[in-house]
């Protein structure tokens, strides 16, 4: 039986927004982010099929997931197609370990040495073209091995809705729409769910400075792409924390959702 019909991928998904994760300022930003929780990543090896004790992560950014995942296992290739964000990541706490392998390239054309007992996808999944993406996938996976989606969201806070204002102002991704992931590959049939949205909660405290900057490894607030509007941005940005008494620091709860599923071979 073939693949059922679904929904297209968002417009605001698409290769054009993808590029701006090439840009040096987005690596640059993305370590201002809070990290993964350390029990949602725990999570993982829960799932990992232990034969063999490999792991792939997709679009593996500055290696959040690839880095604290790799002293427990045998080896994790991290792809990714941005030369900068690997950069960055190899700078990073674990980034140059000997058994995480780095591979510049789209998941699409990369050179995968599988079978993996785990792939992994942190917030970046729907950035590659799901046609090509998941049957590779399927390949690569051991027999019965798990697909992995996660995604960090931060708490509502007071000033969620004028701050998405500001966004949607400023924002050069001008096809931002809110959509489910997980809801658009179940309809379009290339993963199968078998557990969803488990959450693992973690409090968090950032300096101002650290959150507004953390903005910019969002897409869509490239610096490179705002150009001087940035500047503008960030201001408001700081005049609306102030006037909600987060001036020095931004504390609150960030939510891990994982959800574990198996990859269709269509």
């Amino acid at each position: 039986m073939g693949r059922a019909a679904g929904p297209l991928k968002p417009r605001h998904l698409g290769p054009d927004y993808a590029s701006q994760w090439q840009d040096a300022e987005m690596a640059a930003a993305y370590r201002h982010r809070p990290p993964y929780a350390a029990e949602a990543l725990a999570l993982l090896h829960d799932t990992l099929r232990p034969d063999p004790p490999i792991a792939l992560d997709v679009g593996a950014g500055t290696g959040d997931v690839a880095r604290p995942l790799a002293p427990h296992l045998l080896r994790v290739d991290a792809v990714e197609p941005s030369a900068a964000m690997i950069r960055v990541g190899k700078t990073r706490p674990g980034g140059e370990a000997a058994n995480l392998r780095w591979i510049q390239a789209p998941l699409e054309s990369a050179s995968l040495a599988g079978p993996y007992g785990l792939v992994v996808a942190g917030e970046s999944i729907h950035w590659t073209n799901w046609d090509l993406a998941f049957p590779i996938l399927a390949a690569v996976l051991a027999p019965g091995a798990p697909f992995v989606l996660l995604d960090r969201t931060a708490s509502p806070a007071p000033w969620d809705d004028e701050l998405r204002r500001l966004i949607g102002r400023y924002s050069t991704n001008r096809d931002y729409q809110p959509v489910s992931v997980p809801d658009l590959l179940a309809a379009s049939g290339h993963v199968v769910w078998t557990e969803r949205d488990s959450r693992v909660d973690e409090i968090t405290e950032q300096r101002t400075d650290d959150y507004i900057e953390s903005l910019h490894s969002r897409n869509g607030l490239s610096r490179a792409r705002m150009g001087v509007s940035a500047r503008v941005f960030d201001a408001q940005v700081r005049d609306l924390l102030t006037r909600h008494g987060a001036d020095e620091s931004v504390g609150g709860k960030q939510t891990v959702a994982t959800c574990v599923g198996r990859v269709t071979a269509t």
